[in-house]
């Protein structure tokens, strides 16, 4: 689904008492001053979440007496949403107050309208050092979002592959960049120019929606033929008759970067001249990418996911630690009439774990097959072997028999009870890569 809270539309030049904005409305997160002037904060299930999610710990205001009430959230990390967002149950549980207003709407990717509802988060703690004051924060239905607000006030940079999130003063890339685009709108809008057939077109730069989408008019201008998908994509949770149906194929470009040709998915609804499009994570899932001094810079991922697990496993400062054994964990495959992975914890641990293993051959080499195994143990004691069947088709099985003769650790994640929770003591099921998301 496209996640984002969406932008805030005021109407000018109308103040009734009791229906006005909050004074704080356009107020600005405030980061610490002084100190650090770069923080890495990291992404929850880089490899396989759809659209990339940090953990965080929002809290609201001081009551007069007693501690301030706090929780664990996961949010979106979403550049097309103008802020950030929480359901109306957490701001109640925080204790945060809701202001509402007719004369302010929010604008999803849909079209869809709705009246302004929101509060001030007192406190947002995100990775081990970064605590940000006043963070404005939309109502919304279902997801929790960490929205441009945060975003823009110092740059950001989403790298897949070590699974960080970098807000703050960008660090010298050990590559050249595979482009470097101008934006227009900043800092309130992303907007960067796609390339497709040769002409440009004005795309929002969305890490909220998980595929690449343009005005389905604009694409039948450009003579580009539209074929229906089977399954189509929603757009709106209110209107479930609101759907994407329609996709093409186009050479694509990104200033310097050639992304070869790409699906490009028709939206619906007809857009304004300043942007035609959303570009999505199917795009930009092949680049570490992030925003700082009013440019978009892509730097090329490595073709295998498996040429970054040691620093994508260590971003986790609290999970087991083993020299010379990543994540602490020994796997074996066993293939016969159902899949089963063999587990041997070398560390024990009080909290669960979610561990992701990928294809390699007899003699560890990665395969390029993208359908993986995902376990969660809840707790662990050094030594302790465990054997899991995991859940498979007996087509996928087939198959499976042939791609992957062993498995190898690609990347850990705590296990959020608000999230996924667990429902036994250990449980393995398969799991898909995000790399180059495609609708049929």
């Amino acid at each position: 689904m496209f996640i984002g809270a969406g932008r805030i539309g005021l109407i000018a030049g109308l103040v009734v008492s009791g229906c006005a904005l909050p004074p704080w409305i356009g107020h600005h997160p405030v980061f610490p001053s002084g100190g650090a002037s770069s923080w890495e904060i990291p992404l929850y299930e880089p490899l396989t979440g759809l659209g990339p999610k940090v953990r965080a710990t929002v809290c609201g205001p001081s009551p007069p007496a007693g501690p301030r009430a706090c929780e664990e959230a996961l949010l979106y990390v979403d550049t097309g949403s103008s802020h950030s967002a929480l359901p109306e149950a957490t701001l109640a549980r925080l204790g945060v107050e809701v202001s509402a207003s007719r004369f302010a709407t929010i604008e999803d990717a849909a079209g869809d309208k709705r009246a302004w509802a929101g509060g001030l988060v007192s406190e947002m703690r995100l990775g081990d050092g970064l605590s940000l004051a006043d963070v404005v924060t939309v109502v919304h239905e279902q997801t929790a979002i960490l929205g441009a607000d945060v975003l823009m006030t110092r740059g950001w940079r989403i790298d897949l592959d070590r699974g960080m999130l970098l807000l703050g003063a960008q660090r010298a890339s050990p590559a050249p960049p595979a482009a470097r685009l101008p934006i227009r709108g900043f800092p309130a809008r992303t907007i960067v120019d796609l390339s497709v057939q040769g002409r440009g077109v004005p795309v929002l730069l969305d890490t909220g929606a998980p595929i690449t989408v343009i005005d389905a008019g604009w694409l039948r201008e450009l003579g580009l033929p539209l074929r229906t998908l089977q399954h189509g994509w929603p757009l709106s949770a209110r209107d479930p008759s609101t759907r994407l149906t329609e996709a093409t194929e186009a050479a694509l470009r990104l200033g310097e970067a050639d992304l070869g040709r790409r699906q490009v998915v028709a939206h619906p609804r007809e857009a304004d001249e300043s942007m035609r499009g959303m570009l999505g994570l199917d795009v930009l899932s092949d680049f570490a990418f992030g925003v700082s001094q009013e440019a978009l810079e892509l730097a090329r991922r490595a073709p295998s996911p498996f040429a970054a697990v040691p620093v994508r496993v260590a971003r986790w400062h609290d999970a087991p630690n083993c020299p010379d054994v990543p994540g602490c964990v020994h796997v074996q495959l066993d293939q016969a009439d159902q899949v089963l992975v063999r587990m041997r914890s070398a560390a024990s641990s009080s909290r669960p774990w979610r561990y992701l293993f990928g294809c390699v051959d007899r003699e560890g080499r990665p395969r390029d097959f993208t359908i993986w195994i995902e376990v969660a143990l809840r707790t662990q004691t050094a030594g302790q072997e465990r054997v899991l069947e995991v859940p498979m088709p007996e087509q996928l099985r087939q198959i499976w028999a042939v791609e992957c003769p062993a498995l190898a650790l690609l990347d850990v994640n705590p296990v959020l009870p608000a999230v996924r929770p667990m429902t036994g003591d250990a449980e393995a099921r398969i799991a898909l890569s995000n790399r180059r998301l495609r609708l049929e």
